[in-house]
């Protein structure tokens, strides 16, 4: 292994020819010089430079060294300024995948807080379902995924920072029948109503069956709506806005659509729905300094949002637990 201080002072002393003044430019004493050179001759075992009276010249070995001796340190350099840049965030890419509910509550203010401190770094998004995105991030480049880390069937491939847990609410349009209604009356009249959401967790699919079936036990069962699935969130708005239809999601998929009165989340939660979201990367890759940048923000924004959405939880009061409604 040859170091780059050796060939910059061969380099160096072949453009000024002569070891007091090549000394002087490298800013070391021509003694130090002159060892440097007897050592990169050592190294590759052949007399690079002639000592001529008109000056030092380099041999035949010495001007395939030089050649090659510039490529490298052109190439160092290149490097170097290509992982400055890298560690200074400067420019580059990002690669980043996210189920549809924590896309448009979490990673979406996320990313527009970042592209205003760091305008050069483009990003890519891919939103799925959660339960696909575990093996594409196998196959895919992704720096992260972010998403429901309870159907990580592989857990082992991956490292995952959990983040807080968010209660899940019942939404729908304002004006729905079931707005105003006591507890018992919004439970039994739910199935009445389709569901309009992506895929639900199998952690919570059991739960949300329940919720929205006319099989309950003692009770004889009827007909009840059937449900809709979508993966697109802007999608799932437009229906709840213009149907019957019930939605489902935390106070951060939901807040500009509460805070402008267009939704009005049901009076009654339930404390077996919460979010169980993660940030996932694949065991064993360093993340980049930009891709820690954007999760620093992910983190500071899902803190921010258990401040915020707690003013919704108080408003609805203690939440109930499924087992004890029956179900």
């Amino acid at each position: 292994m040859i170091e780059s201080k050796l060939l910059r002072n061969a380099l160096t002393l072949a453009e000024k020819k002569n070891f007091a003044r090549a000394a002087k430019a490298l800013h070391i004493s021509q003694p130090t010089l002159t060892r440097s050179i007897q050592l990169l001759e050592s190294r590759v075992g052949e007399q690079l430079f002639d000592r001529l009276t008109s000056g030092v010249v380099a041999t035949q070995a010495g001007e395939i060294v030089l050649k090659h001796a510039r490529i490298i340190l052109d190439s160092t350099a290149a490097m170097q300024e290509e992982v400055d840049r890298h560690q200074g965030i400067f420019q580059g890419l990002l690669h980043v995948a996210s189920g549809p509910y924590v896309a448009s509550s979490l990673l979406a203010p996320a990313i527009a807080q970042f592209i205003n401190k760091h305008p050069y770094i483009e990003i890519d998004t891919v939103v799925d379902e959660w339960s696909q995105l575990p093996s594409r991030m196998l196959r895919e480049g992704f720096d992260f995924a972010l998403g429901e880390v309870s159907e990580i069937e592989e857990p082992n491939n991956f490292d995952c920072l959990e983040l807080n847990p968010h209660p899940v609410f019942l939404f729908c349009r304002k004006g729905h029948p079931l707005l105003g209604q006591g507890d018992q009356s919004i439970l039994k009249a739910l199935p009445n109503f389709p569901l309009v959401s992506p895929t639900i967790p199998k952690r919570s699919s059991l739960l949300i069956d329940k919720l929205f079936s006319t099989d309950r036990g003692d009770e004889p069962a009827e007909t009840q709506c059937a449900n809709i699935t979508i993966g697109d969130q802007a999608m799932i708005k437009a229906l709840i806005m213009q149907t019957d239809g019930i939605g489902i999601g935390s106070y951060g998929t939901l807040a500009t659509e509460l805070n402008a009165g267009l939704f009005s989340v049901i009076p009654i939660r339930f404390r077996e729905l919460a979010t169980q979201y993660g940030i996932v990367r694949r065991k064993g890759l360093s993340p980049s300094p930009a891709a820690l940048a954007l999760i620093d923000l992910l983190v500071q924004i899902d803190n921010e949002q258990c401040i915020s959405e707690q003013g919704l939880i108080d408003s609805l009061g203690k939440p109930k637990t499924l087992k004890t409604q029956g179900f």
